[in-house]
């Protein structure tokens, strides 16, 4: 089945990279303000949009950091599957087809019996008149059941609930539901266009446990610097793969970020306006901005360096990163992208559609063709897979992916022919 998911859960950002903007920007607004000595034009440069100073007020940053609700749940390792109300199965990217018994290896047949509906139901009715046109509850479908400890806490598998999506006529009905459900003490965050997200949180928890389903565990904190000091040891202990932090901002607002362990390939942290550099910066002195900043901001920063960079992982630093491999006829002052990455990012990509053993089976070797496109396009697309900038590097980047994918695809499709 083609059809493409009509609810996608939207993709969040890297906490590490969030916070690096943050403080960046702060140093920034810091080192241009300290040239405006008129005491009031620093008073009329308002911290809005438009203004040369917004988004690096040391006020804003603080709040942020330091006064910001906080609800973190474990990011667990395995496939996004929602389900709609009228109980149709959502994949990543695509609809999962209604005769399917399984997806990604997993059994659905407890899934497809949960009554979701009535859980819907509740968290719908939370908005008052404010109805949506179809909602659908999100989860983790957790098909890479040998990880971390998920085979002895029951969770291979299964199908474990994050969140909620709610996809209304209008902005103003998202909104209304957005700031009714908030006051219900939900976390929701209702954009610029008609989705409502409700994310995970105690109380979301509590009405999805409620209607037996699944839902993973949610803990609040008094703000991310807080959260961070809390999981700080889990995570260095590479229990599970990382954590995703929901952040009410207020007025039906909130942003979700996704933490990783040090074994999650995370090159963006050695960037020059990466962690390692900003960390480095700040303990320099920053030229006298690093004071500036709270003594639990710079612990926090820490401790993201500790977690990021912990010894015991696979990812990729700087005394061990291999050289990017050639591409033919690409000079040789032209790198492309290293090889562990793109093949991170096809191992995510893997999981945005059914197993590929389900699609040689459904289409046979005249899929293939297909399958390797959407591959593609997915690993070209994914965040932590930076592609160069200039166009003929770039065109060479993309060459090495496409390759890639051909070669994964038609290694797994020559695997299955012979267990055939």
């Amino acid at each position: 089945m083609d059809d493409r998911n009509p609810l996608e859960w939207p993709s969040i950002k890297q906490f590490h990279r969030e916070v690096c903007f943050r403080i960046n920007r702060f140093l920034t607004v810091a080192e241009a303000a300290a040239t405006v000595i008129q005491r009031a034009h620093r008073h009329q440069a308002r911290d809005r949009e438009g203004s040369d100073f917004y988004g690096g007020f040391r006020s804003s940053l603080h709040t942020w950091l330091l006064g910001s609700a906080v609800t973190t749940c474990e990011k667990l390792d395995g496939t996004n599957v929602g389900k709609l109300d009228d109980g149709t199965l959502l994949g990543r990217r695509m609809v999962i087809e209604p005769t399917a018994g399984s997806h990604q290896r997993c059994d659905l047949t407890v899934l497809r019996g949960y009554h979701t509906e009535r859980a819907l139901s509740e968290l719908v009715a939370l908005g008052g008149t404010a109805a949506p046109l179809r909602a659908a509850l999100y989860g983790e479908l957790c098909c890479n059941g040998e990880l971390y400890s998920y085979q002895r806490d029951g969770l291979a598998k299964s199908w474990q609930v994050f969140g909620a999506l709610l996809e209304f006529e209008n902005e103003t009905s998202a909104q209304v539901y957005a700031r009714e459900a908030c006051a219900a003490g939900h976390i929701c965050d209702a954009g610029e266009d008609k989705l409502v997200r409700v994310c995970n949180s105690r109380a979301f928890g509590e009405v999805v446990q409620r209607h037996g389903v699944p839902a993973v565990a949610a803990e609040a904190h008094g703000s991310l610097c807080t959260a961070v000091a809390r999981w700080q040891e889990w995570m260095v202990g590479e229990h599970g793969e990382g954590l995703v932090l929901a952040v009410a901002t207020g007025e039906g607002r909130a942003e979700s970020f996704k933490w990783k362990i040090s074994r999650e390939p995370q090159p963006s942290i050695f960037k020059s306006d990466g962690l390692v550099a900003l960390v480095a910066e700040l303990r320099a002195g920053a030229d006298g901005k690093a004071c500036l900043m709270d003594r639990e901001i710079h612990e926090m920063l820490a401790s993201l360096l500790a977690v990021a960079t912990h010894p015991d992982s696979t990812t990729l630093i700087p005394s061990t990163v291999k050289p990017s491999k050639q591409i033919k006829g690409t000079p040789t002052s032209r790198l492309v992208l290293d090889d562990a990455m793109v093949q991170a990012a096809i191992a995510s990509a893997l999981t945005k559609f059914d197993d590929l053993e389900a699609s040689f089976a459904t289409h046979g070797q005249g899929g293939i063709a297909g399958l390797v496109t959407r591959l593609t396009a997915e690993v070209l697309n994914d965040a932590d897979l930076v592609l160069p900038a200039e166009e003929e590097a770039r065109k060479a980047a993309t060459k090495q992916v496409s390759s890639s994918v051909v070669k994964r695809v038609g290694m797994a499709f020559g695997a299955w022919g012979k267990k055939r």
